[in-house]
């Protein structure tokens, strides 16, 4: 399910003490638009309550119980689906950190989650012609953002989508691609789940999480002329953060995946804005 839209690019610093997903939201809203995929890197977080991918009793991809950091937390990198719930603001993020042990930890972060002492840098890519929306999904019975346009893309140079159950995440990277015309593309800002996953590590190295209930905190890459270039970042269903080149055919969606896909010409994004906080919401 995929919505072409034009784009504007927003690099700006989440601030100390801010809900991460309100502040999203506010960003994303007092810039007109109803929907952004953002990058998040470095800084902290003050609160961290999140959970990772566990064995439900009903369902074979759930979440575990939630977790809460006694000490500080530092961000190595993370991705956010911004749009609405019930009509208001919501923000989906995953992410991976270091935490108080000096362990790399990642997972689902809830709502309350705020900034710490240090501000989290944001790379906001603000999307003029979709709404997300979340809701429940019939299929899974779990919450999904879902990209629905805004009236008729007058320029699109990317595209927004979800790719449902059983899609391999590394053929519908080509084919979201292929179907918006872009022989070159670079990938952003993904997350969602797999079913297990295989990643290339190192030269005859292959690391596969525990499965079934596996989650992508980042996917990022190229494409091509029909060819796919994936890296992910992922947590499994103990916890363990695995990152390496996504293996083709092998990588089947679970519950959902959000994708963020931008055409490219000679290298350079085909015609995104790149510019300030302060002048988006300008």
């Amino acid at each position: 399910m995929s919505v072409p839209t034009g784009v504007t690019v927003v690099r700006t610093e989440l601030p100390p003490g801010a809900n991460i997903a309100a502040e999203l939201w506010r960003i994303t809203e007092s810039a007109g638009h109803r929907a952004a995929c953002v990058e998040l890197a470095h800084g902290g977080f003050g609160t961290l309550r999140y959970v990772h991918p566990a064995v439900g009793a009903e369902r074979p991809a759930y979440f575990s119980e939630t977790c809460e950091p006694a000490g500080p937390c530092f961000v190595l990198g993370g991705s956010a689906t911004v749009g609405t719930r019930d009509g208001a603001g919501f923000a989906h993020v995953h992410a991976t950190w270091i935490d108080e042990h000096g362990r790399v930890r990642g997972g689902h972060l809830l709502p309350e989650t705020t900034v710490g002492a240090a501000a989290i840098e944001a790379t906001v890519r603000l999307l003029h012609d979709v709404a997300y929306i979340s809701d429940t999904c019939p299929e899974t019975a779990m919450p999904a953002f879902t990209p629905h346009a805004r009236g008729q893309a007058t320029s699109p140079n990317a595209v927004a989508a979800r790719l449902r159950p059983g899609e391999d995440l590394h053929t519908a990277v080509t084919d979201v691609a292929a179907r918006a015309g872009f022989r070159s593309a670079v990938v952003r800002a993904g997350l969602g789940s797999t079913v297990g996953a295989r990643l290339r590590t190192g030269p005859g190295r292959i690391a596969e999480a525990d499965w079934p209930a596996t989650e992508f905190t980042s996917l990022t890459g190229t494409v091509t002329d029909g060819e796919a270039v994936l890296t992910a970042s992922l947590v499994d269903r103990n916890g363990d953060v695995h990152s390496g080149l996504v293996l083709p055919g092998q990588n089947p969606v679970a519950v959902t995946f959000e994708l963020y896909v931008e055409g490219t010409r000679s290298g350079a994004p085909t015609g995104a804005v790149d510019t300030d906080a302060k002048e988006a919401e300008g």
